[in-house]
């Protein structure tokens, strides 16, 4: 789920928008996947327009993150306070500072070609080509693409609905984006079932309503998928609509193991759970988290160093034999 921010961001779609720069240095210990965690931060989790992560000449990492609103610095803190203590660096101070004026959102256009995952096709508003044939599009401006589609934890999410969808009927009737963002996941649920009632949450006022604005923008009306503020399940809203028949949470690892006592209600009893912002290394706690709440994991798709987890009720029974444990997601194939 997203951090709040306590300032309303400036309209993305302008070409000469005031951007801010958040960067901080670490040391040359730091490995690549720690660095890679590190950035997740702000592309994951603070609605950041870029993100970088950088091996400087002298071993040390330089990792950047740009924003439209000046991020608050305790926000900042706070939010890398956990991944920067874990390694032994809590006293990390980040840079906050205005950056140079330049075009930056029309280079960040022309660095966002379309992307397609399966059968959706994510584009921007500056992509002039038609959508491929049979393909389900999708628009998010390029201001928004890091963080959704363009990140392996997103990228497994999709591939994981339409592996659902390619082998489970019928298709859901309630959906949950649990943490939505942008509402990357909402919308491709929308597409991918277009019967569907999709709920969108998030507990960043903010996210929210850009997540309206972009359902408004790919012709989903509200009555198809509400978005909502909440901070996990604690909204009315959200608990009343459940339970769901699939519900897509791309948080962290942390989060997720103490949000499964309060999902696994929610979860229908023929249901599908899509966990996602795990690592490698982090799959199997978050696993037992959910098998202690009587949830049993299908199948894991691995894409670099994140895993995606697939889960059901435990009394649904036996994995069949289209599912086979832990894949990558880079060789998974349907079966005919």
């Amino acid at each position: 789920m997203t951090q709040p921010m306590t300032q309303q961001s400036q309209n993305p779609h302008a070409a000469n928008v005031t951007l801010y720069r958040v960067k901080i240095t670490l040391p040359e210990r730091v490995t690549t996947r720690e660095a890679g965690h590190i950035e997740t931060v702000f592309s994951e989790l603070m609605e950041s327009l870029a993100t970088s992560h950088l091996r400087l000449a002298d071993q040390r990492w330089l990792i950047e993150a740009l924003f439209d609103f000046e991020p608050e610095r305790s926000v900042v803190m706070a939010m890398l306070d956990q991944p920067l203590g874990v390694l032994g660096l809590g006293n990390i101070e980040p840079e906050i500072g205005l950056l140079e004026q330049r075009d930056w959102l029309a280079e960040n256009r022309a660095s966002f070609p379309p992307l397609h995952i399966g059968r959706v096709w994510i584009h921007g508003s500056h992509v002039e080509q038609p959508a491929p044939a049979g393909s389900l599009p999708l628009m998010v401006e390029a201001a928004q693409a890091f963080g959704s589609g363009t990140h392996p934890t997103t990228e497994g999410c999709l591939r994981a609905m339409q592996m659902i969808a390619a082998l489970s009927r019928p298709a859901p009737a309630k959906v949950l984006d649990m943490g939505c963002g942008s509402a990357i996941l909402a919308m491709a649920a929308r597409k991918i079932w277009p019967s569907s009632r999709v709920m969108a949450v998030d507990n960043d006022p903010i996210a929210v309503g850009v997540a309206s604005a972009n359902a408004r923008m790919n012709g989903i009306a509200p009555q198809q998928m509400r978005c909502v503020v909440s901070a996990g399940f604690a909204g009315r809203a959200v608990r009343q609509a459940g339970p769901y028949d699939v519900i897509l949470a791309n948080i962290l690892a942390g989060p997720l193991r103490r949000m499964a006592p309060d999902l696994a209600p929610y979860l229908a009893a023929n249901g599908w759970l899509i966990l996602s912002g795990i690592l490698n290394e982090q799959s199997v706690a978050v696993e037992r988290a959910y098998a202690a709440q009587g949830l049993r994991c299908w199948t894991m798709l691995r894409i670099g160093d994140w895993t995606v987890i697939v889960m059901r009720p435990a009394a649904i029974g036996a994995v069949p034999g289209l599912w086979h444990g832990r894949q990558s997601a880079a060789m998974v194939t349907q079966e005919e």
